[in-house]
């Protein structure tokens, strides 16, 4: 006979494995240790409990799995846990993943004792609603449960919150509470996520068909669609109208980029090499769950008569806009409605150039010297470097830009917080990646700046005995941040000579300190290499498959070297470049 009285703790674990969770990571404390306990008591568990390094690590970890398992759940400590872990969650808000945050209170006495005595327990602040009050602006719900009676209810309505929007939400539980009786769960969470007004989806697809009608239209797929679970929906519209589409970086591998309709990463003005110039060039640019943030597209600007987009909210179809749309219900009604129209499906490339246009890479100078590693020769060497074995993990800055052109050949097989654009997000990220996925071996780019922010996370992944491999491309300073502010230095031949000569060199704040990487491991674990030039690389790359643990490569790159996607920064003056005479941030 099932019990009809259950402790607050052991609700919310049948409430997560019924939503599919089966990681649940974090970093211990007192305040949450009931409820961690409860799990690992209960011998039948389906959760595996995954004691991070850090609060930044295990939220960065919990984004990636949820971004591949469809839901991710941590668990912190009040304040010092809670307050570290906020990056890591804003980051899961705005990029629409959907994890639940377990932070564990001080009990109600403590509380108590605080109102009445001043007392502060451990990470009080004070304000008993500092925590809840502070998440509410990264959560799309968010509850503080202070007794049994009404812990149900509570932790129901937030999970519910999570499928219905897809994003973070936050449940707040005082320490006393755990272990007290509630009723077991009764009626079931709800299953589907937004529904629109389906009259407006079908007006909106109506238009978007006449704007097509004699036209040269192509696809630009967005990351909703991975979001969303509507892959096959958007396959179904690329194949019924025949036509060929390109992705946003967020949406980098949203399906197999082996699919023949697919014609590359369209990033704005940091797209690679002629992707930009070339879709331009359609008529008609239909955008299916694409963010449009300035960082990802380089300040290009999409707000265009030609251009429509769609997103799980609603369309906007050159200067109008249809409210209240879900793009489920507008793939669906826009593959109807094209049917019934005459257009032509733009083609970007013949297929024998795609190979060649889709990345570019520099050129070696000399055959009789060893070669010198650059972003572009690096990227190129792993587009053939990675397979479907392998699930490519990102960091923010010049590796996004490098892994544009990797050809990932299954679908879901590129992670990266290409919007929040957190340095140091993709080292954590593999842990969730291979956590989620554990038939693939999770393969991070990161740089030396990012790297040093959140390395810790190798010790994670040596205790759980993955086999991830990290690449730490060392350009020894911040690169992205000074092509930025001041792409002076990067200029070569081009260099201006400036009379403050702050201005051409790479700024002082910007220089990292130098880490022997490759020997990280032998305080984390793993094996680490160390590499110069390409030849060197060829030979480190021709171990990897045999090596069945964490792995670090070394990368050296020189000081100035960057990803051709973002060469247009070249170009023009940098956000500080004060002294330059068409310098202004208007």
């Amino acid at each position: 006979m099932e019990e009809t009285q259950i402790t607050v703790a052991r609700y919310l674990q049948i409430r997560l494995e019924q939503m599919g969770l089966r990681h649940l990571f974090g970093i211990a404390g007192n305040y949450t240790a009931p409820f961690l306990n409860t799990i690992l008591e209960d011998k039948q568990a389906k959760i595996q409990v995954i004691n991070d390094t850090n609060e930044i690590n295990a939220g960065h970890c919990t984004d990636a799995y949820a971004r591949l398992n469809g839901f991710g759940a941590v668990a912190v400590t009040y304040g010092v846990g809670a307050f570290t872990l906020l990056n890591s969650v804003a980051g899961s808000y705005v990029e629409h993943c959907p994890v639940l945050v377990i932070n564990g209170a001080p009990t109600n006495s403590d509380q108590l004792k605080n109102i009445a005595q001043g007392m502060l327990s451990s990470h009080m602040t004070g304000d008993m609603y500092s925590n809840i009050n502070v998440y509410r602006n990264v959560t799309v719900a968010a509850e503080q449960v202070t007794s049994a009676a009404d812990a149900p209810y509570k932790i129901d309505s937030i999970l519910n919150a999570c499928i219905l929007y897809g994003k973070p939400v936050y449940l707040e539980v005082f320490e006393d509470v755990w272990r007290m009786k509630c009723q077991a769960p009764v009626a079931t969470l709800i299953k589907e996520s937004f529904k629109g007004c389906k009259e407006n989806a079908l007006k909106a697809a109506k238009s978007v068909a006449a704007s097509a009608a004699g036209k040269k239209i192509i696809f630009w797929g967005g990351i909703e669609i991975q979001r969303y679970g509507l892959q096959q929906e958007f396959l179904d519209l690329i194949e019924t109208t025949d036509t060929e589409f390109v992705t946003s970086i967020l949406g980098k591998s949203i399906v197999s980029e082996d699919h023949p309709k697919f014609k590359g990463v369209f990033n704005g003005n940091a797209s690679p090499k002629d992707v930009k110039e070339r879709f331009e060039k359609a008529e008609v640019k239909i955008g299916l769950g694409v963010w449009t943030t300035g960082k990802n597209l380089g300040g290009f600007d999409v707000w265009k008569d030609d251009t429509v987009l769609a997103n799980h909210s609603g369309v906007r179809i050159g200067p109008s806009y249809e409210p209240n749309v879900s793009l489920k219900d507008f793939i669906y009604h826009l593959k109807e409605e094209l049917t019934k129209v005459r257009f032509e499906a733009y083609q970007m490339y013949g297929p024998a150039l795609l190979s060649d246009s889709f990345f570019v890479a520099d050129v070696p100078e000399t055959e009789n010297e060893k070669t010198a590693i650059t972003y572009d020769l690096f990227f190129a060497r792993m587009n053939t470097f990675i397979d479907k074995r392998h699930i490519v993990v990102a960091d923010a800055g010049f590796p996004l830009l490098g892994c544009q052109g990797i050809r990932i050949s299954e679908a879901n097989g590129f992670v990266a917080q290409a919007s929040w654009l957190s340095i140091g997000y993709s080292v954590p990220a593999a842990t969730g990646v291979k956590c989620a996925r554990p038939d693939k071996r999770a393969v991070v780019f990161v740089g030396d700046g990012a790297f040093q922010e959140t390395c810790q996370a190798i010790s994670t992944q040596n205790k759980l005995k993955h086999n991830t491999i990290v690449f730490v491309l060392d350009n020894e300073i911040y690169g992205i941040e000074q092509l930025l502010v001041n792409p002076n230095p990067f200029r070569g031949k081009d260099k201006i000579d400036y009379s403050l000569p702050d201005l051409n060199e790479v700024y002082a704040y910007n220089e990292m300190h130098p880490w022997k990487y490759a020997k990280l491991v032998d305080v984390f674990g793993g094996r680490g290499f160390e590499v110069t030039d390409m030849e060197a690389l060829e030979t480190v790359l021709a171990q990897l498959d045999d090596i069945k643990e964490n792995t670090i490569v070394h990368v050296h790159l020189p000081k100035t070297s960057f990803p051709e996607a973002i060469g247009y920064k070249n170009r023009k003056p940098g956000e500080d470049e004060f002294l330059n005479k068409d310098w202004s941030l208007c």
